[in-house]
């Protein structure tokens, strides 16, 4: 019995220190765990000033308070947006459109000495011509410095075209203060089929605007009924 006895009493205290000194296997974090640059879990770049907008908050989309993402898309070239396709040059880096009311969106890669992209995005609303420029207008303070207007036939369609230059006001979100730009372009264009508007709006720094001037022209002649 003393010998059971004393063979308990190790047991258990050999149990208990077993107990008191384990510690649970950290697992080491596997690439896979890592936030890849550019993919839908990192952060901003704070390089890109356009990194995080919500596409035509506050200008083109009546509805920019119901932004969120956008559904996966196939992000070639071909763009197919509402009554329209158009083809985008070679050189545009198609993105993923950060709501759901933006058709596609295009990344215009900066020119030597600008800090940023410029960005085209292609959306659908509502509303009449001259007030969807008054609108484009007005993110210039309603003075751009340059600001010119003509009405182009494309494809059987009229295109009114605008190019504006000054202080751009970029809003980050549709309930954010807006960012003041000084030095920046815009070239947008709208294609009225029957009551629905197609805004195919871009804009960057000046000197990267200026390098994709005849690309943008060309994705417009580009425009084809669906």
């Amino acid at each position: 019995m003393r010998v059971e006895f004393w063979f308990g009493v190790f047991a258990v205290l050999g149990l208990a220190g077993c107990h008191s000194s384990y510690e649970p296997a950290k697992r080491e974090a596997s690439p896979a765990d890592a936030v890849t640059p550019g993919s839908p879990d990192a952060p901003p770049s704070a390089d890109d000033p356009h990194a995080g907008l919500f596409a035509a908050a506050g200008a083109d989309d009546p509805h920019a308070e119901l932004f969120v993402a956008a559904p996966a898309a196939d992000l070639g070239p071909e763009v197919t947006a509402g009554s329209i396709r158009l083809t985008a040059p070679d050189g545009w880096v198609r993105k993923q459109p950060r709501s759901q009311f933006v058709e596609a969106e295009f990344a215009l890669p900066k020119a030597e000495g600008d800090t940023s992209d410029g960005r085209l995005t292609i959306s659908l609303a509502g509303g009449s011509v001259k007030d969807n420029v008054s609108r484009w207008r007005d993110q210039f303070g309603g003075k751009p410095e340059k600001d010119a207007q003509q009405d182009l036939e494309i494809a059987g369609r009229k295109v009114t075209v605008v190019d504006f230059v000054g202080t751009y006001a970029d809003q980050p979100g549709p309930f954010a203060p807006a960012v003041e730009r000084p030095g920046y372009r815009m070239l947008a264009a709208i294609v009225p089929v029957g009551e629905q508007l197609h805004f195919i709006k871009a804009y960057g720094p000046q000197k990267t605007m200026t390098d994709h001037e005849d690309a943008f022209h060309a994705f417009l002649r580009s425009l084809k009924g669906k």
